[in-house]
Parts: C-alpha cells; structure tokens; sequence
C-alpha cells in the first residue's frame, strides 16, 4: 500500500511540474500577423530605415515593410505610419507597413 501512494504522489508531482513548464501559445495567431499601430510625425532621415521625428517630440526608428513605396518620401514630409511592433524597442526595430502622407498643420 506504502509503494502505491508513493506512485501515485510521484505521477502527481511530475503531472505538477510538466504543467509548469508549458509555453503558452495562441492557437489562432501563428505570428504571421500582429497588431497595428499609427503615429504622426516628420520625416527627419531616410536610408535603410526611416527615423520619425514624432509629433510629441521623439525620434523613432522604422524598417520598411515591403509594401511601403520609399520614392514618395522626402526628408521634412508629414506623414502617418502604420506599423508593427514596439515604438522604442531597438530588437526587434518597429517595421512600417504603410507610410502616407498628410497635409502639415
């Protein structure tokens, strides 16, 4: 009797820990489409990047996304930026998915 509970506690403690240890995934999201963010501002440099002078003052990087037409863009436009991931986070680099232009106050 000792040598069953003994198991049963042991399969209970392993079940607990491999419990622990799952990733959490979401079964609906396979990472090929995230959330969407918008922010005004000036274009301040373009090269490989685009840097962003925002309108509450602050300097954001962006890599372009492969539907943004870079040819339309001058330094010192005002535009509106689509884009995806963190504003501020170096890695990885927010992307631009879509970059128009607005008329400047």
């Amino acid at each position: 009797m000792r040598r069953l509970l003994t198991g049963i506690l042991a399969a209970l403690i392993l079940l607990t820990l491999a419990a622990c240890g799952s990733e959490k995934t979401d079964a609906g999201n396979d990472g090929k489409e995230e959330d969407s963010a918008t922010v005004n501002g000036v274009v301040n440099c373009m090269g490989d990047f685009l840097v962003l002078l925002t309108d509450d003052g602050t300097y954001q990087v962006f890599d372009f996304g492969e539907d943004v037409d870079q040819g339309r863009l001058e330094e010192g436009d005002s535009v509106t930026v689509t884009y995806t991931g963190e504003l501020g986070s170096e890695d990885p680099v927010p992307v631009a998915v879509s970059v128009e232009k607005t008329d400047a106050v």
